[in-house]
């Protein structure tokens, strides 16, 4: 069995976990539905489960000859897979990044011949899984090349007079495929039902993949799922405690409230800490910064934005401490 075809199953089975779970996310302080699923690691690719992968390149293996009806083939495999994702995920290339003003993908993939075939470069927009809506998910795009390639192996084999071979480019190994990524969720779901569907439902792409390779094993056989990294419970508040108003009185008073409906955070951070080790003690989020900056390429912070945090909180320790 080819691992790295295996991968693009297990993929496309936990993208339609993640979004059976975002459906069954409804919740009052989360009407945005914060439920995001990241592909942020395959093998040597990427630099965290929850940052968005912006890179990563697969290698087709044609043994025979590449004639021009073997590249045609190929060419078009790619063209309706990329149809297919863009009309799931968008296309980002017609996508204006804000820091730069330019797409935020120039283009979707390069295709390059070589020695032994091809080489497909997919590219994708970084950023914290909680942008990923805004962002573009390199990973995700190539197990979708990658599947409908793995399904016209048979043709591609037909023009060449050879076999084709999909695999990672820059991993020698064969034995072991390490993937990493993040499932979001909301206080809808327990983190316990969550990781026990993450790891059935790549149990699930894997069987898809080996009954569609012809091998008589089990998903389980092949897959091991574990959360040896962070993973955090979601929890929820009051919005109307008097912390929280407490809260809104500083932000008031530091001139940075905007009223708006109060809303739990759009992404994983520390103060689950303190509200999964203290149930009955209101946790409430706030920071400088924003978002669609986080874990990017243009990765900043405003200076002045840190300043009006810092007089937040130094107001919100004084509220809360009743000194008015």
């Amino acid at each position: 069995m080819n691992l790295f075809e295996m991968t693009a199953f297990v993929y496309e089975q936990l993208e339609q976990e993640g979004r059976a779970i975002k459906a069954e996310s409804r919740h009052d302080l989360f009407p945005q539905r914060p439920v995001q699923t990241c592909h942020g690691m395959i093998g040597h690719y990427g630099e965290h489960p929850s940052r968005i992968c912006g890179e990563v390149s697969f290698n087709i293996g044609i043994a025979g000859t590449v004639s021009p009806a073997v590249e045609a083939c190929v060419k078009d495999c790619i063209e309706a897979a990329l149809a297919e994702y863009i009309a799931v995920y968008g296309d980002k290339t017609k996508a204006t990044d804000r820091t730069t003003g330019k797409p935020k993908v120039d283009h979707h993939y390069d295709l390059v011949r070589t020695d032994t075939g091809f080489r497909c470069d997919v590219h994708g927009s970084t950023g914290h899984m909680g942008s990923i809506l805004e962002n573009d998910g390199a990973i995700t795009k190539m197990a979708a090349f990658v599947r409908a390639l793995f399904r016209s192996k048979a043709k591609i084999a037909t023009h060449s007079g050879g076999e084709v071979t999909l695999t990672l480019t820059g991993d020698e190994q064969t034995d072991r495929l390490k993937l990493e990524g993040g499932q979001g969720f909301v206080p809808t779901h327990s983190i316990t039902e969550v990781m026990d569907r993450v790891r059935r439902a790549a149990q699930h792409g894997a069987e898809n993949y080996l009954r569609l390779s012809g091998h008589r094993v089990s998903g389980r056989s092949v897959v091991e799922v574990t959360y040896d990294k962070l993973h955090n419970a979601a929890f929820d508040g009051d919005p109307d405690s008097p912390a929280m108003r407490n809260a809104i009185a500083a932000a008031r008073a530091a001139g940075m409230w905007r009223d708006q409906p109060i809303k739990g955070w759009t992404v994983s951070c520390d103060s689950r800490l303190f509200a999964t080790e203290y149930p009955d003690m209101p946790v409430l989020t706030s920071g400088a910064g924003h978002l669609e900056y986080a874990h990017g390429d243009g990765e900043q912070m405003n200076i002045d934005e840190l300043m009006t945090s810092v007089g937040f909180i130094a107001t919100y320790l004084l509220y809360q401490a009743g000194v008015e």
